[in-house]
């Protein structure tokens, strides 16, 4: 049995907030419009009884994900369609505590198609986090 390689994202960025206010603003998985800089809309539908989110990006193109698990400053979801170039994707976006405010923490692992993927996804991640760290300060 051999197993597709797989590649992990991790980036975060610390803010001199606390964690329940950064997560109040960001939090919501249909929030993501409102603070990344590269998606132009968010719009949260019931698939099959399940949660998804259509996202709109800057350029025009489209992603369906679906929520798979929530807690209390964290959500985890994965990509169901998407014209980017990679398969099986999950992420994690949280935020935690730390010492004179938070980190907000994001991840993900997937099986990329081409090798732009990894670069793609640590773009579109360093870019959303960079807004934050410019809008809140840190």
């Amino acid at each position: 049995m051999t197993h597709a390689l797989r590649d992990r994202i991790q980036r975060w960025v610390s803010l001199p907030h606390p964690p329940e206010k950064i997560w109040a603003e960001i939090g919501g998985f249909g929030a993501m419009a409102d603070w990344h800089p590269g998606i132009s809309s968010t719009e949260v539908v019931d698939i099959e009884g399940e949660t998804h989110r259509h996202l709109t990006l800057s350029n025009g193109g489209l992603l369906l994900e679906r929520l798979i698990e929530t807690g209390a400053r964290y959500y985890t979801y994965e990509i169901v369609d998407s014209p980017l170039p990679l398969a099986d994707h999950r992420a994690t976006l949280s935020c935690v505590a730390e010492e004179g405010g938070c980190h907000v923490f994001w991840s993900a692992v997937f099986e990329p198609t081409d090798p732009s993927a990894n670069e793609i996804v640590s773009g579109f991640y360093e870019e959303g986090l960079r807004a934050l760290r410019e809008r809140y300060g840190g």
